[in-house]
């Protein structure tokens, strides 16, 4: 018995030890991924971003290495491969929660540029979180591409109630309501 109780606490912290190792690994990954995208250095940012994925998927640097991927996808107009990432990321429940709505805000931006403000409304629909006013601007926008002026209002509106008071955005979503012609 005493074995066996050995073994286990044996493996419990073996386990913990791969684990810290496997994230000191991915940090450095993670580190070079950012050097490379600082320097402009495209293939090598790829080259360490995959790597994250496809090694270190386990840990929160893959996921964040997926945005850089999706960035550069949409930077070499690979916009399906871009797609296809942010949509695991808009779906992960691996991310921390306030990263997902970065991922279907990004989404949806791409399918306002794609002419589809029907598929914005369908990915957005029933969020509410930290990127209120990003989201119910995002919504405004694609009911506005809809020549839907009254919905774009509430949602622009909205927009502005999750916003404090003195925010500037305030100011700007303001000409969003002038440029569908609804005023306040």
């Amino acid at each position: 018995m005493a074995a066996v109780v050995l073994l286990g606490f044996l493996a419990f912290f073996g386990y913990g030890k791969y684990q810290q190792h496997l994230m000191h690994r991915a940090a450095v990954v993670y580190s070079e991924l950012g050097s490379s995208m600082a320097s402009g250095a495209h293939s090598e940012a790829r080259a360490s971003a995959e790597t994250l994925v496809h090694h270190y998927g386990s840990t929160p640097y893959a996921s964040l290495a997926r945005f850089f991927l999706a960035r550069m996808d949409l930077e070499d107009h690979q916009t399906a491969a871009a797609r296809s990432q942010l949509s695991r990321l808009a779906r992960s429940k691996a991310l921390p929660a306030g990263m997902r709505p970065i991922a279907r805000i990004a989404l949806g931006q791409m399918d306002l540029e794609e002419g589809k403000p029907e598929e914005v409304l369908t990915l957005l629909h029933g969020q509410n979180h930290a990127y209120a006013a990003l989201e119910w601007e995002l919504l405004g926008d694609a009911e506005a591409a809809l020549r839907q002026p009254e919905k774009a209002r509430n949602d622009y509106e909205r927009a502005q109630a999750v916003l404090p008071a003195a925010d500037p955005y305030r100011a700007y979503l303001q000409l969003k309501l002038a440029n569908i012609g609804v005023g306040p």
